[in-house]
């Protein structure tokens, strides 16, 4: 559901007006094999989604993001990721693995 997910998202951005989308990315040390809710989302799959919104991205047999099969190619509505940082106060389980990212569509 992620390149629906990334689409809808880009989606609901303005594209007329300076809008911004804050993605609060956790679990990001959860190994992608491990069942979910929450599914294992370290900030490579945010940027391979957000900025391919739509695209079905590859993986491995074990939910490995396959970095070296991402298609070039970047739709519209595409978003380009303008900051990204560990936040100071998270809970004690993502306490140093946790991050913050905003997002616009790409110019």
């Amino acid at each position: 559901m992620r390149p629906a997910w990334a689409r809808r998202y880009t989606q609901l951005l303005s594209s007329t007006t300076p809008s911004r989308l804050v993605c609060l990315e956790y679990p990001t040390h959860k190994n992608p094999a491990e069942r979910g809710p929450p599914f294992a989302l370290p900030p490579k799959i945010y940027d391979a989604h957000l900025t391919r919104p739509g695209l079905v991205i590859p993986y491995d047999k074990d939910l490995h993001l396959l970095e070296d099969k991402l298609p070039s190619e970047k739709p519209e509505g595409a978003l380009e990721k303008i900051a990204h940082w560990q936040p100071e106060n998270t809970h004690p389980i993502g306490k140093g693995t946790d991050w913050v990212s905003v997002w616009k569509h790409a110019e």
